[in-house]
């Protein structure tokens, strides 16, 4: 899983700088995000995270991909460190329809999995576009490859001693609402279903733009698995509190 780890980085930085040299004007857009993260569930704590992400946007193609990372230390030790890959291709078919090819990897060191890694393709359909409000939704087959995180195993630890590897399928809906020039409203939630488990995550993020680079946003995150050991919660949340800047 080193090797996908990897891809999914190089694809993150080089694709849209690549595609962005021969282009004029540039039509891809970058951004840095930093914020202070409360999380609650399973885990209880504090942190700071940081976010990197992309986008090319050309006539009939779109190259999506972004990387997180978080670490938590907890009275003096490691609690928490966990590194997130997401990059998406899209193919238009047609003025509001398209295909798709999502990869996502999630490197956990103290969560269920210590990798997880997923390949989904599909169809994506864009109900509304414009520029007040924009609704989409996604549905496709994918395999997924979980390898149990096993290196310390506490009864207060979200494990799952067992690897997976098995067909899923995906969805996804995504709106985001201009409510005024100056503030948006983001929505996005994703089922990942498969004979395993089954996982749930909404996210609900406010921004409001401070200069034409700069913008405050505050996001709140929550997943949902049908699966866990016995005695941990089902539900886990994450309240953030940041900043993001288009470098790009």
């Amino acid at each position: 899983m080193k090797s996908a780890y990897v891809y999914l980085v190089v694809t993150t930085l080089y694709m849209p700088a690549c595609h962005a040299a021969n282009a004029t004007p540039s039509p891809w857009e970058s951004d840095l995000s930093l914020g202070l993260q409360r999380l609650s569930g399973n885990a209880d704590s504090q942190t700071i995270n940081g976010e990197v992400t992309g986008q090319y946007d050309a006539q009939q193609t779109r190259y999506q991909a972004s990387v997180s990372l978080l670490q938590v230390e907890k009275d003096g030790e490691e609690d928490k460190r966990k590194t997130e890959v997401e990059t998406q291709a899209n193919r238009s078919i047609s003025a509001q329809s398209y295909t798709l090819l999502n990869a996502t990897y999630v490197a956990d060191r103290y969560g269920p999995y210590y990798d997880d890694f997923m390949l989904a393709t599909g169809v994506g359909h864009q109900w509304w576009q414009s520029d007040t409000l924009n609704l989409s939704t996604e549905v496709g087959p994918g395999y997924r490859y979980q390898r149990p995180n096993l290196d310390e195993i506490d009864n207060d630890d979200l494990i799952m001693p067992y690897s997976v590897r098995e067909p899923v399928i995906r969805a996804q809906a995504k709106g985001q609402w201009n409510i005024i020039n100056t503030v948006s409203l983001e929505g996005r939630s994703i089922v990942i279903s498969g004979e395993s488990n089954t996982s749930v995550e909404g996210s609900v993020t406010l921004a409001s733009t401070i200069t034409e680079k700069l913008a405050i946003k505050i996001t709140s995150k929550h997943n949902y698995m049908t699966d866990v050991p016995p005695g941990l919660k089902h539900h886990d949340s994450v309240f953030t509190v940041g900043v993001r800047y288009q470098w790009l």
